[in-house]
């Protein structure tokens, strides 16, 4: 039997704190949770683009094949799949998923993803 992989990932600011976190879930069981504390001047937009920079890592450290991640953020899924957008973090991040057609990106509405039971998406942001 093949795992049903999902990756959730999510940025946030709060105050003057900016983090990033993903949530990994193999046949609705949380697996496990990571959460990142960026520079106080990045944005939202960046922090979501790193979730999913840490959510590939992550896929790639554990080897794990057919996963979904899946973010709240169109523009961020919007950027790594856009083929003119040459930033060298961008970069990075497709050359990483050109070879591995079995990683999904995926556009959840915020909405959606906080009703559901089986997802928990981390807010808090840890202080230094």
């Amino acid at each position: 039997m093949n795992e049903d992989h999902h990756i959730f990932t999510d940025g946030s600011k709060i105050g003057n704190g900016v983090g990033a976190a993903f949530v990994h879930y193999a046949n609705k069981q949380e697996i496990t949770k990571s959460q990142y504390r960026l520079a106080d001047h990045n944005t939202v937009y960046m922090a979501e683009v790193f979730a999913i920079h840490k959510a590939i890592d992550y896929i790639l450290d554990h080897e794990l094949n057919d996963v979904k991640i899946v973010s709240d953020s169109r523009s961020a899924l919007m950027t790594v799949e856009s083929l003119s957008d040459n930033r060298e973090f961008i970069w990075q991040i497709k050359k990483r998923l050109k070879d591995r057609e079995d990683i999904k990106l995926m556009w959840q509405i915020k909405k959606r993803l906080k009703d559901r039971e089986d997802i928990k998406l981390m807010w808090q942001i840890k202080k230094r």
